[in-house]
């Protein structure tokens, strides 16, 4: 899905998948949402805030999502707003609005190609479980960075 903007960078995002519109605001992506009933994100809400034209991609609350997708699930116009809220987050990091901990995530794949540390206990419970030991070899590490310079992830700044 490819996004487009509405005049200079000061105006609403906007992107061109419109179902986002569709929305009736019946509630129940949020009924179902876990990070909404801990007093996280409200799908609902940010999907109003897409389709009247202010959603902000630098707001810190698209990161209390878990992107469980339960929202879309329940959805009966097929709004998606776990979609909806990825591609807020994606804007919103390229612009530099991205929390501390998924930068370090990030820097982290980049590095070996994994999303959290190899520890010992991570290999103790991989041996338990009878799966290999991971082997971060340079040629994964190369491929990722290929992949992460083709992709929105190469134009994240990770300081």
């Amino acid at each position: 899905m490819r996004k487009s903007r509405i005049g200079a960078d000061d105006k609403p995002m906007r992107f061109e998948d419109e179902r986002f519109l569709m929305c009736h605001q019946c509630s129940q992506c949020s009924g179902v949402c876990p990070s909404e009933r801990q007093g996280g994100i409200n799908p609902r809400e940010i999907v109003m805030r897409y389709a009247a034209g202010i959603a902000d991609p630098s707001d810190g609350v698209l990161w209390l999502c878990t992107m469980c997708h339960s929202c879309a699930e329940r959805c009966q116009l097929d709004v998606r707003p776990a979609e909806l809220i990825s591609m807020l987050r994606q804007e919103g990091a390229e612009k530099g609005s991205c929390p501390r901990s998924f930068q370090e995530e990030a820097k982290l794949f980049m590095r070996t190609g994994l999303s959290f540390p190899s520890t010992g206990l991570t290999k103790k419970i991989r041996k338990e479980m009878g799966l290999p030991e991971l082997v971060q070899d340079a040629r994964t590490v190369e491929d990722i960075a290929l992949i992460a310079s083709k992709t929105r992830l190469g134009r994240v700044r990770l300081e």
